[in-house]
């Protein structure tokens, strides 16, 4: 968990609830993007106060956010759960992963799959062969 005392990771429950729903809808997003309708409530029940922002944009490939979450404890609380799951390790290993989570609590998850540049390679070699 976090170092920090703040909010002492008060998310971390909620999204420890949530970690099938979204485990599932990364490896189903291979297919297409997926979403799913959260709990308002649940949130703001979390942290009442008005100045919290629930919504977060993460790009995440092998594990690690493409750009720093550095304010939204929503979004440090969803990585801290991510970080400790070998599913999620396994699928941000192929591809990029956009997570989203709207103003309306709907969370959307889309994937872009990681181009291997070490597969092209042997398709180089055999066309060359066939040109000779």
């Amino acid at each position: 968990m976090r170092n920090d005392n703040l909010q002492i990771s008060a998310f971390y429950p909620l999204w420890k609830k949530y970690k099938p729903v979204i485990l599932k809808l990364m490896v189903d997003a291979q297919e297409g993007p997926q979403s799913y309708p959260l709990s308002k409530h649940e949130f703001t029940d979390l942290a009442p106060k008005k100045n919290i922002v629930y919504s977060f944009k993460i790009d995440l490939l092998n594990l690690k956010p493409l750009v720093a979450i550095k304010t939204s404890l929503v979004a440090m609380d969803f990585m801290e759960l991510i970080r400790q799951s070998n599913k999620a390790a396994e699928l941000t290993a192929n591809a990029t992963y956009h997570l989203e989570l709207d103003k309306q609590f709907n969370f959307h998850v889309s994937c872009t799959p990681v181009v291997d540049e070490t597969e092209d390679a042997p398709d180089e070699e055999a066309q060359k062969e066939t040109e000779e």
